[in-house]
């Protein structure tokens, strides 16, 4: 790992270097963000098999606190910005942050799952996308092989930068997930123009499956559309027995929520066990709907 290149990458952003009000910096805890008033940690979610339930993937998530020791939501924090070039800055460095912790996880910790702001998609010149990344990554002491990208589609109404981007990504070797599918104004036309390589369909989907027969059949067919587009499919926010049934039985590929784990910080991932996260479904509350 490259870490003097990583950290004058971020230090010497926007001309000022050595400014530790932007900053990517180490402690025993592992690698942490500065950007402003604000520090920033990852934890990591576990994204599992449905047919073993051993963890196939972690999704990286920002954890953020002010210096008051407040904590700040991720939404928050990528409202500080004020030009999309400090959106760029802190996207890269949310993602490097993660990108740096999750080399520490080890090998076996599967694939990592990445948010991308649709700010910084909509910024990049065309056909450029992960130039940078790549580099940085490569810092990290990971390749893009091992990252998936994670994009809200319906927030981005420009559908052919959408694309390019996606192509731009693809061609450097990362994957890329449309997150959210489901929810606002996801549609398969767009996904029959993107092919993504993961499809992250939304919580909402599986919950409403829990108490609507017609939802409950419609969901195995919704996979099986995923499915016909060569993509893999992840039912995300499953918190219940019954909602991880559901799911297992639409066909989905993973499945994540807090039902296999929460997200945790490095220290609470090296404390628990390799072994398969599957729930104890003796412990099931509720039945379906008629």
């Amino acid at each position: 790992m490259n870490i003097k290149e990583l950290q004058s990458y971020f230090g010497e952003w926007n001309g000022l270097p050595d400014n530790r009000a932007r900053a990517l910096l180490f402690d025993d805890c592992g690698a942490y963000g500065n950007f402003g008033d604000l520090r920033l940690y990852s934890v990591f979610q576990p994204i599992v098999s449905r047919l073993d339930g051993h963890t196939a993937a972690h999704e990286a998530l920002l954890r953020a606190r002010n210096s008051r020791n407040v904590a700040v939501t991720p939404a928050a924090a990528f409202e500080l910005p004020e030009s999309s070039a400090a959106v760029v800055y802190l996207d890269r460095l949310c993602r490097m942050v993660h990108a740096v912790n999750f080399f520490h996880l080890g090998e076996q910790r599967g694939d990592l799952f990445l948010n991308v702001d649709f700010r910084h998609v909509l910024s990049v010149e065309s056909g450029d996308h992960g130039r940078t990344m790549e580099t940085l990554l490569g810092h990290c002491g990971l390749t893009p092989t091992q990252v998936v990208l994670e994009v809200i589609e319906s927030h981005i109404d420009h559908l052919a930068l959408l694309e390019q981007a996606i192509l731009g990504y693809r061609r450097r070797g990362f994957r890329v997930a449309i997150d959210d599918f489901g929810a606002q104004d996801s549609n398969f036309d767009r996904l029959w123009r993107l092919t993504p390589d993961v499809v992250k369909i939304d919580r909402t989907l599986v919950v409403e499956a829990t108490r609507n027969p017609r939802a409950r059949r419609i969901l195995p067919k919704i996979v099986d559309i995923i499915h016909e587009l060569g993509a893999t499919v992840v039912c995300e926010g499953i918190e219940t027995c019954l909602q991880d049934e559901l799911a297992r039985d639409s066909g989905a590929d993973l499945l994540q929520g807090f039902l296999y784990g929460r997200p945790s910080s490095l220290a609470a991932i090296d404390r628990r066990s390799d072994e398969s996260v599957w729930p104890v479904f003796g412990e099931q509350v509720g039945s379906l709907p008629d």
